[in-house]
């Protein structure tokens, strides 16, 4: 930080201003002051004067003296004892009659100031006075010299004191100030100002030192706060490798882990084709031979219980069959091997072929079974067999769970259309009056094997794999399968398959209403 040219300091500054007032004021009232004197000596001198040349005048009119020049003269001789007097002459409209000096008169080139006086009553007899302004001159070059002076040393008066008191007053606790800013600046270290005045230079100190004051501490706080920083920085840092090597370890972990529940997983899925294959041969032999001798083609059976034995061992291989053939569907669309054999089939003919497979089982359990809403004409692109089975695993599960007396219903609707005008998805529901299941049981009831029934009062338990394959089913149509429950007010399960498998929608259709009640 540079300090300024002396043009530019304050001090110069101050005493061009100091300097510039008290010449404007000083100068023009020294020189009115000296014209004012000038004219006043100049009215004395000329009152004087008069003053003596009245006097002289009427001393030569009494004693007729301007007839008698050696009189005159006598009587003109006061005069002389004045020290401007130049000459004096009594003279006519033609001639000198005195003079004084006698020898030189009043010629016409002599320099001064005159006055003229009658001396007569007519006017024909005039004195006439010449003086001199030499005085007046001297004194007012002696009076412009003082004048010259005084100002001289009134305007280093001032400048001294003005300089005197600029340093002590306003330099001084500037240059303090300065002194402290400039080390602040240059080092850093803020330190207060040693000044105590009640001026205005007096309250900037005193506000200078205050926010020195404030500076130190908040840099104190500062320097505390970083330091608590870096501790956490630190200690964040170490938190975090320490984090980022227990995420690494859990990373391995769950990798082997996933790897180890992949290999798990492939190895139960290939388990359950080769013991379901292995079990689907000696399976169909006992379904066959109990068929035998259920229906007697080689011979009546001796014992009536032994027909009963028969089909419970029919209806047993059956039931088990099924389950076989359900795990090797849910083992193949696990390994992705599961394809669809798509062809155009009539939803509403479907929905009423699964309604007539399972309407025995209805009424047997004294349920009545409703198709609520169709959708004439409505052909979609889809596996027959699989959408087939998924319908059957619905009402199956809906009837097992829907007590006597109780309402088991589908229906076949379209998605509301969006504002464009296109036809929205397919949906297919179907609604039960049974005994309902909680929130938390619901993706209990989609996930493989987890069964539900464990009410001891149901006459047929379930194996907890038709839900799920049917909702992986659906999934395969790029559809999706979604339950929604309560308890005691029933269960209703919603299939959604996308417009996109909608092959023709007929504008008109009978409506179809099957009891089974």
């Amino acid at each position: 930080m540079r300090s300024p040219s002396w043009s530019r300091r304050l001090l110069v500054k101050f005493l061009l201003l100091v300097g510039a007032t008290f010449l404007a004021l000083i100068v023009p009232g020294v020189w009115l002051l000296l014209g004012f004197t000038l004219q006043v000596d100049e009215a004395s001198l000329t009152a004087r004067i008069g003053n003596l040349a009245g006097r002289t005048a009427d001393a030569l009119n009494r004693h007729q003296a301007y007839e008698v020049p050696t009189l005159a003269r006598d009587l003109m001789s006061p005069l002389a004892a004045d020290r401007s007097f130049l000459c004096a002459e009594i003279r006519t409209a033609d001639a000198v009659v005195a003079a004084l000096p006698q020898a030189q008169g009043c010629p016409d080139s002599l320099a001064g100031s005159e006055i003229r006086l009658p001396v007569d009553a007519t006017g024909g007899w005039v004195l006439r006075v010449v003086f001199s302004d030499a005085e007046l001159k001297n004194a007012r070059e002696l009076e412009f010299t003082l004048a010259i002076s005084a100002i001289v040393l009134a305007f280093m008066a001032a400048m001294l004191a003005g300089a005197v008191g600029f340093r002590f007053l306003v330099g001084r606790p500037l240059n303090l100030l300065l002194a402290a800013i400039r080390e602040s600046a240059e080092t850093g270290v803020r330190r207060v100002v040693v000044w105590n005045s009640r001026d205005e230079l007096g309250l900037v100190t005193a506000a200078y030192n205050v926010l020195v004051d404030h500076e130190v501490k908040r840099e104190r706080d500062l320097t505390a706060a970083n330091e608590r920083l870096t501790r956490s920085e630190a200690d964040l840092s170490a938190l975090n490798r320490d984090l980022e090597a227990r995420v690494l370890d859990r990373t391995r972990d769950l990798e082997r882990a996933k790897l180890r529940a992949e290999l798990a997983n492939t190895s139960k899925t290939q388990f359950l084709r080769s013991m379901s294959h292995e079990l689907r041969t000696p399976l169909n032999a006992i379904i066959g031979f109990a068929d035998l001798m259920r229906t007697g083609i080689l011979g009546p059976m001796e014992h009536p219980r032994y027909l009963e034995f028969t089909h419970d061992i029919h209806d047993s291989g059956r039931h088990l069959l099924k389950i076989i053939d359900d795990l090797l569907d849910i083992a193949r669309i696990e390994v992705g091997q599961e394809t669809l054999r798509e062809e155009a089939v009539d939803l509403d003919a479907l929905v009423s072929d699964c309604h007539r497979t399972v309407g025995p089982m209805a009424i047997e359990r004294g349920l009545s079974l409703h198709i609520d809403a169709t959708a004439p004409g409505l052909v979609l692109r889809i596996d027959r067999t699989k959408i087939k089975q998924v319908l059957l695993n619905l009402l199956s599960n809906a009837i097992k769970n829907t007590p006597r007396g109780g309402r088991v219903s589908s229906a076949v609707e379209r998605s509301p259309t969006d504002g464009a005008g296109s036809t929205g998805d397919v949906e297919l529901r179907v609604t039960d009056t049974g005994r309902g299941m909680t929130a938390e049981q619901i993706p209990m009831a989609l996930t493989a094997f987890t069964r539900l029934d464990d009410d001891p009062m149901l006459p047929q338990k379930g194996t907890g794999l038709g839900l799920p394959l049917s909702r992986m089913m659906v999934e395969l149509h790029g559809g999706a399968l979604t339950l929604e429950s309560e308890i005691g007010r029933g269960t209703q399960v919603t299939v959604r398959l996308p417009q996109a498998r909608v092959v023709e929608l007929a504008l008109s259709g009978p409506k179809v209403v099957v009891s089974a009640l």
